[in-house]
């Protein structure tokens, strides 16, 4: 039971982190057409993004610290687990905060 587990966590880690993405490019490519179509200047351009590849890096870190606890109890997988979970959790939380212009 365990070796199907292990065997599906990995699949279904990396079809949450196609459709998300598939879904991430899709919004920045409408945004980009409407950026186009309308007149904006650079400061508003750049409020638009947001901080995902700052916490996929984090998360990888994390998840890689937190596997590495485990490698006792579940073996060295535990520290590939921890490092894909981390990375996604980091992107999903590194989308959802916008960079605020006060910076």
């Amino acid at each position: 039971m365990i070796g199907i587990i292990l065997i599906i966590l990995p699949l279904i880690a990396v079809s949450i982190a196609v459709v998300l993405l598939v879904n991430n490019t899709k919004k920045k490519s409408e945004k980009k057409e409407t950026f186009k179509n309308e007149t904006f200047s650079e400061n508003e351009e750049d409020t638009e993004e947001n901080y995902m590849s700052i916490g996929m890096s984090l998360g990888m870190c994390f998840g890689a610290g937190i596997g590495s606890i485990f490698t006792n109890k579940f073996g060295l997988f535990s520290i590939s687990y921890g490092t894909c979970f981390g990375m996604i959790g980091g992107m999903i939380i590194g989308m959802a905060i916008k960079k605020s212009d006060s910076i």
